[in-house]
């Protein structure tokens, strides 16, 4: 149950990258290291602008196993996305038609009525960021958030708590777990780390992605910005480097035409 309940969040905390809306897409790097081992299972390369947001995940030798491609016209907390899983072959997704909110996975969907604390993928990051005072200064605030895996939105609380440890530059942890009481004794709660630029440094918890077993992965993710040097080196791997699996001719590898009620000028 735990995989299937928090595995899309882990997808929302990477992706976060929370600095001021750029004018050139930011790109952002994390190393995921599987817990309590703490050896490297993937990396993650975020390409980050105003209304879209891509993501590569990459195996230790540099073997690309998922893409997420999100789009925040519609929504800042809520955006359209697809991750696709190329080892796999399974796509898991949202998007908004017709002023709802649809679920994909695979082949099947089911439709959500807007709410006004509705969050998924990356949005959850957004979210944070425009609650970033409330957050900081203690309060609780609790969220609709969407689990595509399962076709359904799980009630979260996020809470601000003491630094459970040391890490350079951190300002405000903060700690996602289940409204429900008694789903919080079977799904471990995930932690956040943010500095005081409200950028994310630390995830801990749960992954979006599977191991090379197929079984769930528990994981540290910690982020840094890549400097400007370094994305000639980036973009080379990322031209040169294997892929686990082509998907298939008619795989999505991009959000859909949008049809929200009121598109984001």
């Amino acid at each position: 149950m735990k995989h299937l309940v928090f595995a899309v969040l882990a997808c929302a905390a990477p992706m976060a990258a929370a600095w001021a809306q750029p004018v050139a897409p930011e790109v952002i790097e994390g190393v995921a290291l599987r817990l309590p081992g703490r050896a490297e299972v993937y990396r993650e390369r975020h390409e980050i602008g105003t209304l879209g947001h891509r993501i590569e995940y990459r195996a230790p030798d540099g073997t690309l196993i998922a893409r997420n491609a999100l789009d925040y016209r519609c929504s800042e907390s809520a955006p359209d996305f697809e991750q696709y899983d190329l080892r796999s072959d399974s796509l898991i997704g949202a998007r908004w038609q017709d002023g709802k909110y649809l679920l994909l996975r695979g082949k099947e969907s089911r439709a959500l009525e807007p709410a006004a604390a509705l969050v998924a993928s990356s949005g959850f990051d957004r979210f944070v960021r425009a609650n970033w005072e409330a957050l900081a200064a203690g309060d609780r605030i609790d969220v609709d958030f969407a689990l595509p895996a399962r076709l359904q939105t799980l009630r979260l609380r996020m809470t601000r708590i003491e630094a459970p440890e040391e890490l350079p530059g951190s300002a405000v942890w903060l700690r996602i777990v289940p409204v429900q009481p008694l789903l919080r004794a079977f799904v471990d709660p995930i932690e956040l780390a943010y500095d005081s630029g409200r950028r994310l440094l630390l995830y801990r918890g749960l992954s979006n992605l599977t191991g090379a077993d197929g079984k769930a992965l528990t994981v540290e993710i910690r982020y840094r910005q890549v400097p400007g040097e370094d994305l000639a080196r980036e973009r080379e791997i990322a031209t040169t480097a294997p892929v686990a699996n082509e998907p298939t001719a008619d795989a999505p590898r991009t959000p859909v035409l949008l049809h929200c009620s009121r598109e984001k000028s």
